[in-house]
């Protein structure tokens, strides 16, 4: 394997066994989230493979809880793929919130960059929500500021928070959910941007797709103006229109046909 431009950040390296739990945080820097040579590892985070059709410039960041691809433009993922399980749940009430510095990639957004919200309806959210992974040693992930990304205050406490409940729930149930998600810009902005002069770009959308180790999947297109009342179930979509909005390839190695309703078991009838 050609080595160059491939950093290991061996500050959480580890291995996987019963009762041993180890992180290998692996950052493709250089290759960009479409090479072949990224294309060649084998994500178990992914779902019939990692989305494809990022932007060429992407970094594909790698973490215990979480795989995405990161537009340094944009200031925000391109695509983000994690697992949800029974045991990753837990309560984080008490877990620090306070952002953490990429060490690997410098050029994103940071809390300063937050701070002057009033006016926008923007609050800092993340793509990868820490309750869902609470229950494990890596909660601090979700504190990286590549998973850091603007979203509305309405959004974030109406339709995306309902959906986040709804997937909690279903994983209580079946043990296991993958999940995509990641951000849809229209060809002219419609949601305020931040008060920096960092370059940047605030989604006017975000999309989110459900799939369950059996093959049942629900997708939802979640807009930044969605009023605070409006149900998640309300904002349904289909995987082929978020494909046609983003340009990516959600489940590359997947048979998406085939896939079966995931809706009512989201609450969603």
């Amino acid at each position: 394997m050609n080595q160059t431009g491939i950093a290991l950040a061996m500050n959480h390296f580890a291995v996987q066994l019963p009762r041993v739990c180890a992180v290998l945080t692996l950052l493709l820097g250089g290759f960009g989230a479409n090479s072949a040579l990224a294309e060649d590892y084998r994500i178990g985070l992914c779902f019939g493979g990692c989305p494809q059709g990022a932007a060429d410039g992407d970094e594909l960041i790698l973490r215990p809880i979480y795989a995405m691809a990161y537009n340094t433009d944009t200031k925000s993922a391109d695509w983000v793929a994690y697992k949800v399980s029974a045991g990753s749940i837990g309560i984080a009430s008490n877990l620090s919130r306070e952002p953490v510095p990429d060490n690997f990639i410098a050029d994103t957004l940071d809390s300063s960059d937050f701070r002057e919200l009033e006016g926008t309806g923007l609050v800092r959210s993340q793509y990868v929500p820490m309750v869902n992974f609470a229950g494990t040693p890596y909660w601090q992930d979700v504190n990286y500021a590549t998973n850091v990304v603007a979203r509305s205050s309405a959004l974030n406490q109406g339709a995306w928070y309902g959906l986040e409940w709804a997937i909690r729930n279903l994983v209580n149930k079946t043990d296991l959910v993958y999940v995509v998600t990641g951000p849809v810009f229209r060809p002219v902005a419609e949601t305020p941007q931040l008060h920096t002069d960092k370059a940047h770009r605030v989604p006017d959308a975000f999309f989110k797709v459900i799939v369950t180790e059996d093959g049942q999947s629900a997708a939802f297109l979640l807009e930044q103006n969605a009023a605070v009342y409006v149900h998640h179930c309300d904002l349904r979509t289909s995987i082929a229109e978020i494909e046609a909005l983003t340009g990516l390839t959600l489940f590359p190695e997947a048979d998406v046909a085939s896939f079966l309703p995931l809706d009512t078991s989201l609450g969603c009838f």
